[in-house]
């Protein structure tokens, strides 16, 4: 493993896919879209793109058969990066350039579960008889919502699956590409 070129490629990989993640969120807020709600979570494919676009050009940097884990290891990078880089944006810009977005999205949410109070309760269960969650509860979660919870949110557990996920055939594709290319 060449590790100049592996650290230098992911972390540039990193950063566009982060700054192309940011992007997106800003769109979303431009359009009036929500933008931290969950179709903010469409900027994984721009990570995704990253993991693939970069362990492509690594492979042809380093001009040789490259193994499994040297690629998925790769794209984890890139995709640790992205998220890091996305989430210290977005958690910027709430939290200094536009701290009005947070509380605005918060009353929204509100709005929408105080409208659908009914279909809740039947999905979570009712207040008394103790379902998963219960409507107060839901509603003083979505108060907690801050920077640094939206931060945090790029590296949850259901996130970091599709990306392990993704990194995995990632990995197979490129290894399976070197090894019919060089031998």
């Amino acid at each position: 493993m060449n590790s100049n070129v592996f650290l230098r490629l992911s972390v540039i990989f990193g950063i566009v896919a982060g700054l192309a993640c940011f992007i997106f969120f800003y769109i979303l807020k431009v359009s009036d879209a929500m933008p931290l709600g969950t179709r903010r979570n469409i900027g994984m494919v721009f990570m995704w793109i990253a993991m693939a676009a970069g362990a492509y050009r690594y492979w042809k940097t380093v001009n040789r058969t490259v193994n499994f884990l040297e690629i998925f290891g790769f794209c984890m990078v890139v995709v640790l990066i992205a998220s890091a880089v996305d989430g210290g944006l977005v958690a910027y810009y709430t939290s200094s350039v536009e701290p009005s977005l947070i509380p605005e999205f918060i009353t929204e949410l509100k709005k929408l579960a105080l409208q659908d109070r009914a279909s809740m309760q039947e999905q979570f269960g009712g207040d008394q008889e103790g379902g998963p969650i219960d409507f107060k509860t839901f509603l003083q979660q979505i108060e907690q919502i801050s920077p640094s919870s939206i931060f945090w949110s790029n590296f949850g557990i259901l996130r970091m699956l599709l990306h392990f996920l993704y990194a995995a055939l990632v990995g197979i594709y490129v290894r399976k590409t070197s090894l019919s290319t060089y031998y």
